[in-house]
């Protein structure tokens, strides 16, 4: 039933994208499935090619599955790519869980350039942001308006502790994460926790300082750290961040990332399944 649901969802939630995809298979196929070969050597008859003919005459003799392709690509690269390029991927207003390689469809054969991560689940906005998979994420200024707050740092890094080169990431926007939360077998690692004040639960800001202090963080760890995250940001920060530390990590001190996403039922928990970004 859950899959059942989850095709259900995903469908209703790609149907611009499923018609267009559909509309490309048509193509394809439908010369085979007419048999336009040999409709066009019906009309052309024997005679020999010409300047006028020539194009269907080398249509023709290349066969139905080449003309297919050519179907396909012609209106692949001159009306859907076209439709999509200032289309922002993502518009409805529900949760958009879809794979990662259907976002890479999107982008890199449909040509979607534009992406709305509102709605998206963290794990999947952070693959998107670092892999620059489309040219652009806008955000209205309206829903994410900046505003400067206290941002409290805790740090428990033991020297001593067996895991560490593991280390917890505990970045608290929208609302807050207690310990509770954080799956049994990692709340030994050591860890990092950082904490915007808030002046309600679900309050949607974009904080420069709690950026910044992220950034500063991880920055500061040691080589070759497995990083781990465990993280209630909105989008707007949530790309703030990828961009100016987690995008730096290939080339800096951290080895690998890994984000927790939360279960969307009862306390919240982070589910023990992490999806390794880095």
């Amino acid at each position: 039933m859950k899959f059942a649901k989850y095709i259900k969802e995903f469908i209703l939630d790609s149907k611009r994208e499923l018609i267009q995809i559909f509309s490309l298979i048509i193509c394809l196929i439908m010369p085979s499935v007419l048999n336009f070969a040999e409709k066009i050597g019906i009309i052309l008859g024997e005679s020999s090619p010409t300047i006028d003919n020539a194009k269907y005459y080398y249509l023709m003799i290349s066969g139905n599955q080449v003309m297919g392709i050519v179907m396909s690509l012609y209106f692949l690269f001159h009306f859907v790519r076209k439709w999509n390029k200032e289309t922002v991927l993502n518009k409805r207003n529900i949760y958009h869980n879809k794979p990662y390689w259907w976002y890479w469809i999107c982008s890199k054969v449909l040509g979607y350039h534009k992406c709305n991560l509102i709605l998206v689940p963290i794990y999947t906005q952070y693959k998107l942001i670092l892999r620059d998979t489309f040219d652009e994420y806008p955000f209205e200024e309206s829903l994410f308006p900046q505003e400067k707050r206290e941002i409290d740092v805790y740090r428990n890094l033991n020297k001593e502790n067996v895991c560490e080169k593991e280390i917890n990431l505990i970045i608290q926007d929208t609302y807050p994460i207690n310990e509770n939360q954080i799956p049994s077998r990692l709340k030994m690692n050591n860890t990092i926790s950082i904490k915007r004040s808030s002046n309600h639960f679900g309050e949607r800001i974009y904080c420069k300082e709690l950026v910044d202090n992220v950034v500063e963080e991880i920055r500061t760890l040691d080589n070759n750290i497995k990083l781990n995250i465990f993280s209630t940001t909105n989008p707007k920060n949530t790309y703030e961040i990828v961009k100016k530390a987690i995008g730096l990590a290939e080339r800096g001190n951290v080895k690998n990332v890994y984000v927790f996403q939360q279960n969307n039922k009862g306390m919240r928990a982070f589910k023990d399944k992490a999806y390794r970004i880095i």
